[in-house]
């Protein structure tokens, strides 16, 4: 996990933007772990890179991403 949090903080645009539009966030980015079932999902800030969730990947993403209020 810390080599994934390395990497998306030396190179940010490099996760997947497929969630962005469909969850109505932009700059939403997801990186897939190697060894593991799971996604980091990341959105890059001017001055930092906020890591909104840490998920498995077989989940229905848009589902469990929004807000419980909402489902």
């Amino acid at each position: 996990m810390a080599q994934t949090y390395a990497h998306i903080g030396r190179h940010p645009a490099t996760g997947s933007p497929r969630y962005a539009h469909e969850l109505n966030l932009a700059g939403l980015r997801f990186w897939r772990l190697t060894r593991y079932p799971y996604l980091v999902f990341s959105i890059e800030r001017s001055d930092h890179i906020d890591v909104w969730r840490v998920v498995q990947g077989q989940r229905d993403i848009p589902m469990w991403m929004q807000d419980p209020e909402e489902r």
